[in-house]
């Protein structure tokens, strides 16, 4: 089968979206399909994407002639997909959140529109304004649309063919390497955006206790004390910190369907986060917080689990992998492919 997947981002932005296209080119050409990512050049970055594609065919350009394939698999975004030409039935995939209104945190589902333009710029409030008046039951121009998370189902009414496939993990990868750090450690994942700052209001309340804050990301700093790792892209890096620490803080408002919490799990690492409809649509055991300070307090619990149950510490922490191993790749990607494969009979009937 040949694929073509498509995406309005430039791969060398690398945060989740482009992560999982270039795992799912992987997945597809390690089953012998032709696989060719094709992607817009907004948000490129100075990133070699030698290593992560390891010899996946990736086209960077304003528009894209797409021939000789059986199904195209589009990251959606409103409009930007007519710049990318050609006949195969194609797929929309809902992985952004400004599409998702109803799996956000109440604060994003009640901003105004000046809030959200400041919050997360122009461009995404048009796609979110777009989207809800024009796009969300029809999809026109798509043959099916793709799901990631299993909340968003109950929320795209139509005729379309809708596919639930979530994100995938390989758990025979993410899997602890090493023991934990003696001092207990809380680990921040992501962009600025995805709650840094309160992240950051959670260790300056902690300040006075024996934590270590650890923060990685592309556009963080140090600061206070908050010790900023700066941006992993090293795999296996990235697993021996997932091993090291103790505590997840995912402060994020904004998600569909956040791998990081995938990956930490697999990884045996508690997690506490908000309570977004995206989030507990994972179905994980994860403690929640809707505060600073109830943050706080979790953080102050688990260290003291791990300091004086260190047997229920880790009962906890095996739980965590225990739940997270129904997102392993073995059982998920055959699904999307699937998926692919259903798609692409359309052009034959």
């Amino acid at each position: 089968m040949n694929v073509a997947l498509c995406h309005h981002y430039s791969l060398t932005f690398y945060g989740g979206g482009e992560r999982f296209l270039i795992d799912a080119a992987k997945q597809l050409a390690k089953r012998g399909h032709n696989v060719v990512i094709y992607a817009l050049p907004f948000g490129h970055k100075p990133i070699n994407l030698d290593e992560p594609l390891q010899g996946i065919e990736y086209h960077e350009s304003f528009i894209h002639n797409i021939r000789d394939v059986d199904v195209a698999y589009f990251v959606y975004a409103p409009l930007v997909h007519n710049l990318f030409v050609g006949k195969a039935p194609r797929i929309a995939a809902l992985h952004a959140f400004v599409f998702l209104d109803e799996l956000q945190h109440t604060e994003i589902r009640t901003m105004s529109h000046a809030a959200f333009i400041r919050c997360f710029g122009f461009s995404r409030f048009v796609s979110n304004i777009y989207f809800d008046r024009l796009e969300k039951k029809k999809l026109r121009g798509f043959d099916a649309i793709h799901v990631i998370n299993k909340e968003a189902l109950k929320l795209l009414n139509g005729e379309k063919r809708i596919y639930y496939v979530p994100n995938w993990i390989d758990a025979s990868r993410f899997k602890p390497v090493g023991e934990k750090g003696t001092k207990f450690s809380v680990l921040f994942a992501g962009r600025r955006t995805k709650g840094f700052s309160t992240f950051i209001e959670i260790a300056n309340l902690l300040r006075t206790k024996e934590i270590d804050f650890i923060a990685i990301g592309p556009d963080l700093e140090s600061t206070g004390n908050v010790k900023n790792l700066g941006f992993i892209t090293d795999v296996e890096e990235l697993i021996r910190l997932y091993s090291k620490v103790h505590l997840l803080v995912y402060t994020s408002k904004t998600d569909v369907f956040p791998l990081t919490l995938l990956e930490a799990a697999a990884c045996k690492i508690p997690i506490v986060a908000l309570p977004t409809r995206a989030i507990q649509g994972l179905n994980l055991s994860l403690f929640y917080a809707t505060s600073v300070k109830e943050f706080a307090q979790v953080i102050c619990e688990l260290q003291n689990v791990w300091q004086t149950r260190r047997e229920h510490y880790i009962k906890l922490s095996d739980g965590m992998r225990a739940e997270v191993i129904k997102y392993d790749l073995n059982d998920v990607f055959p699904k999307f492919l699937d998926m692919l494969k259903e798609v692409a009979t359309l052009s034959a009937n």
